[in-house]
């Protein structure tokens, strides 16, 4: 497989920060929250020098939002902030405090099995 330059907004304020890298995203999903007001997104990549990544990102739920019955005029855009949080660690195990024992099998199992091929660095 051909790895891919990844590039993530990994500030939490106004500023723009980014982390930059070649790698293969591994997993992804979207979770709303219980009120449906927010979406969180969680990614594992791997990278090229065979390290991981774990990212996951919260938003303001947009869909929700522009839906005239879930109008609230104490909703203010602005004053509404994400949360990012970026994580790398040499073993895929270190996300299970993020996504479970269980989830994280699944994924190091397709490793092992094949179905997530992946090239070595070659130095």
């Amino acid at each position: 497989m051909d790895y891919e330059v990844i590039k993530l907004n990994v500030s939490n304020d106004k500023i723009r920060e980014y982390k930059q890298f070649e790698g293969l995203k591994l997993y992804s999903t979207i979770i709303k929250s219980q009120d449906e007001r927010t979406l969180t997104n969680k990614r594992i990549y791997v990278t090229k020098k065979n390290n991981y990544v774990y990212y996951e990102r919260t938003d303001t739920n947009w869909n929700f939002w522009s839906n005239p019955k879930n109008h609230q005029s104490s909703f203010v855009p602005v004053e509404e902030n994400h949360h990012i949080l970026f994580e790398v660690a040499s073993d895929l195990s270190a996300f299970s405090k993020y996504l479970g024992e269980g989830l994280i099998q699944k994924i190091q199992i397709k490793q092992l099995n094949g179905e997530i091929k992946l090239t070595k660095l070659c130095r």
